[in-house]
């Protein structure tokens, strides 16, 4: 071969080993992303099926989250903005078994919980809650709910979707001022705290000494275990039915027993099948999230400084006692 052309061909594979290079650190950096957020205008029909908000149009939009291999929207919803810009899901829809991004909420049922906030609290009171749902209380419900996170920790993403995580939460934080990011986790480590008395006092500062409430869904143990999983441990199991009955939750502690899995466990319907959510851990059953919620470790021992004063489906709404 020509000495000329040699040296032509080596410099060729030499710039070409670089692009590769430089394409796989771009790959590293800038992972495909598995789905596509989109929002848009929303319908004059979609906004009649959440006119009880008592928000404008122009506050509302339409989500749809989709992927490239599936045909129909992956989960679809209903969001407003506040005056920060702000995304605050009020309906949302899970069209595949895992949860994307949010667990189900229907207009109907986020209607009736935000409602019964505004009747069953006084006008000052402090209603503590995951950041989506104080959003929500803030918009709808009209009371004070201070919980907010500039990071919008506890996305719920399958595990193989973590290269997407970054930019949901930029997506879900933007608009909160940073401060509320250490607010936030003091919320956290309260929920996740087994020592009631001290996780109550804390969120009492949360409440500023006010009259305290905190709201609570099944799906928070999730958003928990996703954004501290270093002292949350959560999973679950699905069981064929029509609804939760004795013999299936029979069936269920009898599967827990073969797994020789000692943690507290709660039953949930999902359409035609019911959700057996449970703790490896039996320490995870003792923390106050969990004796809040219908796990089978909080019957022995519910909880004495919150009272129940609501609760529809998933939600459950409690007064912090003095």
């Amino acid at each position: 071969m020509n000495p000329r052309i040699r040296l032509v061909a080596g410099v060729s594979l030499i710039i070409f080993g670089f692009a590769l290079l430089g394409w796989a650190i771009y790959a590293g950096l800038n992972p495909t992303v598995p789905f596509e957020t989109r929002l848009a205008p929303i319908s004059t029909e979609a906004a009649k099926d959440v006119e009880a908000f008592g928000l404008g149009a122009d506050q509302l939009q339409k989500i749809e989250v989709s992927a490239k291999d599936e045909r129909r929207p992956l989960a679809t919803g209903v969001v407003a903005r506040d005056d920060s810009g702000r995304l605050t899901p009020l309906v949302w829809r899970n069209q595949v078994t895992e949860p994307i991004l949010f667990s189900d909420a229907s207009a109907e049922d986020a209607t009736k919980v935000l409602g019964a906030i505004r009747e069953h609290t006084p006008q000052d009171a402090v209603v503590l809650a995951w950041w989506d749902l104080s959003r929500a209380i803030r918009l709808v419900a009209r009371r004070a709910a201070p919980i907010d996170d500039a990071q919008a920790r506890g996305l719920l993403l399958p595990a193989t979707w973590s290269a997407a995580a970054g930019s949901e939460r930029a997506r879900w934080g933007a608009g909160v001022p940073a401060s509320f990011t250490e607010v936030f986790t003091r919320f956290m480590d309260a929920l996740v705290d087994p020592d009631e008395t001290r996780a109550v006092e804390s969120l009492k500062k949360l409440a500023d000494n006010k009259p305290g409430y905190l709201a609570v869904r099944i799906s928070d143990v999730w958003k928990l275990a996703a954004a501290q999983p270093q002292k949350l441990f959560i999973a679950y199991k699905d069981f064929p039915s029509s609804g939760v009955s004795h013999g299936l939750i029979k069936s269920a502690q009898q599967w827990l027993r073969d797994e020789k899995i000692e943690g507290g466990f709660a039953v949930e319907p999902m359409g035609g099948a019911t959700r057996l959510h449970y703790f490896q851990r039996k320490s995870d059953g003792d923390r106050l999230i969990a004796r809040l919620l219908p796990f089978s470790t909080s019957l022995p021992s519910p909880p004495t400084r919150l009272s129940l004063v609501y609760q529809h489906k998933g939600w459950w709404i409690y007064r912090l006692n003095d």
